[in-house]
């Protein structure tokens, strides 16, 4: 078996290489077109996010952990994953197409967010879920690199002011066909449709297991897709501009989250189905571990946070600074709320997953929607990380019936202590980052010394990177 290290490696190195670079197209895009401009790509990206999800509807966590099983022993084959989701593809082309065609904006608005619409062609193709299935993430490393390095490369080559919008969705497109076709040169030899399909009743089951998770992640993606979209409706797109680009340094941050997530999800649900007890034990000292982690980024950020966008965007986005520290807790909030839904989905509790986020997603769309309709930029930051924090008391309490454990001990003694180092170092007249350096070493030996990280926490941590 691939050692988890390397696994980890190959995980780390897609999100980073990948959304490294798009990351680097990004903060491009924000200086070449102004705030926006800028803002219409966001509000455009986030729109398509529903489209996305819309068009997957929970195949492709369906398809990577029935991947991950033996052929034998799996539901659905591979090739009645990949068929249906097609097909949504599809449906939702033509219907989101449909709708922006017919919506009374102006031609700039539509033409942009009609071009991020063909990228949902190469998203129908894309098999990114079948290699992570298979834990082969080496090859799903290829796939993101190349989407985001042809991206960034063609962003510089060809884009050079505000008159080049139009051409932007276009080169994303070339991304995501990039990545397809690299996962689907890999699936030609690897021969995964070795299995044949069975009949339509098969597709209506795989649609209706799938769409329990797929809604749950609907709900569970508010936070991220809903905030820029009623920002630019009511608000501006200059503040949707504001916006994204403090959450493109959130969603950076979080992709040592993304590598917990890719490598639970497969590794816990194997664990689940042999041994319950040592699944549960698992579970409490990664509990301990991503409160610890998610924490000490989210302190780091909130101290530098005014450092970070003038080096990034330079000083029109310095209004972004505050949204920055606001968004800083939402890390936090996210890496336990990752181990939480993700670790309902890998017990098979995908009915409590559902009803957790919904449930969650309702208060928090309800909580964004009146902040950003009565209120201003700040007002509708604040109320993402409320929204966030809803969804992730909702998913703890369904968590907590399946994987009882002391939950609450650790979370208050880690951010408390967080929030105490950060509000006693925001005053301290020394460069921030300096400041956010000192915090955080304080912050490490201070949870070792309170013991929400033990020693056994380290040497069973070290242990599975080294095994």
């Amino acid at each position: 078996m691939v050692k988890i290290k390397e696994k980890a490696f190959w995980i780390f190195v897609g999100d980073v290489a990948g959304r490294g670079f798009s990351f680097l197209a990004s903060i491009y895009l924000a200086r070449v077109l102004g705030e926006e401009f800028y803002g219409l790509i966001i509000f455009a990206i986030s729109v398509l996010g529903y489209a996305t999800w819309s068009s997957d509807l929970g195949l492709i966590h369906i398809g990577t952990l029935e991947t991950a099983k033996k052929p034998e022993k799996r539901i659905f084959r591979i090739i009645e994953v990949f068929r249906l989701k097609i097909f949504l593809g599809v449906v939702v082309l033509l219907g989101f197409c449909s709708v922006i065609w017919f919506i009374d904006i102006e031609s700039t608005q539509k033409q942009v967010l009609l071009g991020y619409m063909l990228s949902l062609i190469p998203y129908m193709f894309l098999m990114e879920w079948l290699y992570a299935g298979k834990q082969e993430f080496g090859k799903v490393a290829v796939s993101k690199v190349l989407n985001g390095l042809i991206y960034f490369l063609l962003i510089i080559l060809l884009i050079n002011s505000k008159e080049d919008i139009l051409l932007i969705p276009v080169l994303y497109t070339a991304g995501v066909c990039a990545a397809a076709l690299a996962l689907g040169i890999f699936a030609i030899r690897n021969k995964p449709f070795s299995l044949p399909p069975r009949g339509m009743h098969i597709y209506r089951d795989l649609l209706k297991t799938s769409t329990t998770i797929g809604f749950g992640q609907f709900f569970a993606q508010l936070v991220n897709l809903l905030p820029p979209i009623l920002i630019g409706l009511f608000l501006s797109f200059g503040d949707t501009g504001l916006y994204g680009a403090a959450f493109r340094v959130v969603i950076i941050a979080m992709m040592v989250d993304r590598v917990f997530v890719n490598l639970l999800l497969p590794n816990l649900s194997a664990v689940w189905s042999i041994d319950k007890h040592a699944a549960i034990a698992k579970v409490s000292t990664v509990y301990r571990t991503v409160t610890a982690g998610g924490a000490l980024i989210a302190l780091f950020i909130a101290l530098s946070a005014e450092q970070i966008i003038e080096l990034l965007y330079g000083a029109q986005y310095q209004e972004s600074a505050i949204l920055l520290q606001i968004l800083s807790i939402m890390i936090a909030v996210t890496f336990i709320n990752s181990l939480f839904s993700f670790g309902l989905i890998a017990t098979n509790n995908d009915q409590k997953y559902f009803l957790a986020t919904s449930i969650g997603g309702i208060l928090a769309a309800t909580t964004i929607l009146v902040s950003t309709l009565f209120g201003n930029i700040i007002s509708a930051t604040i109320a993402v990380v409320l929204a966030e924090i809803f969804i992730t008391l909702s998913t703890y309490f369904w968590f907590r019936k399946v994987i009882p454990s002391d939950y609450l001990k650790p979370v208050l003694i880690t951010y408390s202590l967080a929030l105490f180092l950060f509000v006693g170092f925001v005053f301290i007249p020394l460069n921030p980052f300096i400041n956010a350096v000192i915090a955080c070493m304080i912050f490490i030996v201070a949870i070792i010394k309170f013991g929400v990280i033990k020693q056994d926490h380290i040497k069973w941590i070290k242990s599975r990177i080294l095994s």
